[in-house]
């Protein structure tokens, strides 16, 4: 029976029921319940690898599920493996101090803005991180603090500009 005409049928309330028809191929190793658990220990701890995960859940699924299986039920889960965003630890009062600063100038003039010094700084890491870290994450999910990696380890060298370049002697 096709999609449509089922929907059509049930909607006259003629049909009662749906029956899954036979499928071929494997049995699943896992159900929809125990899906669902390994997406929550995933989202639990978001750095965990799938092997870790298949661990974590073993003693619950009564077996050992391949890691590559684990990986399938996350990606049917949504959850993909990637990269986490590298930020530095602020604070809410540094929030807090940032929005503050940006307010009080949002209404300068240009020649206002000519009087500021624009200044960056650049970051050399000092440690042999191989940056191997990955979280399990939804798309639309990477600015969120939990899949953030915070890090320390690093020089930062500071630069300055502004709109006129001559420094007063």
């Amino acid at each position: 029976m096709q999609h449509v005409s089922a929907l059509a049928i049930a909607s006259r309330g003629r049909l009662t029921s749906f029956s899954v028809g036979y499928k071929t191929g494997r049995p699943r190793q896992t159900s929809r319940r125990e899906n669902r658990y390994i997406v929550r220990n995933a989202r639990v701890q978001p750095t965990a690898s799938s092997a870790a995960i298949q661990l974590q859940v073993a003693p619950s699924l009564g077996a050992l599920v391949p890691s590559r299986t684990i990986r399938r039920h996350l990606d049917e889960g949504h959850l993909e493996s990637w990269r986490p965003l590298s930020v530095l630890p602020l604070t809410h009062t540094h929030r807090r101090l940032r929005l503050e600063w940006c307010r009080a100038r949002g209404n300068w003039t240009a020649a206002e803005w000519n009087q500021v010094i624009f200044s960056d700084e650049s970051r050399f890491n000092l440690s042999s991180d191989d940056n191997r870290v990955r979280v399990w994450r939804s798309r639309g999910e990477r600015l969120k603090s939990a899949f953030a990696l915070r890090r320390h380890t690093a020089a930062m060298v500071w630069g300055a500009t502004a709109f006129n370049p001559r420094s007063h002697p």
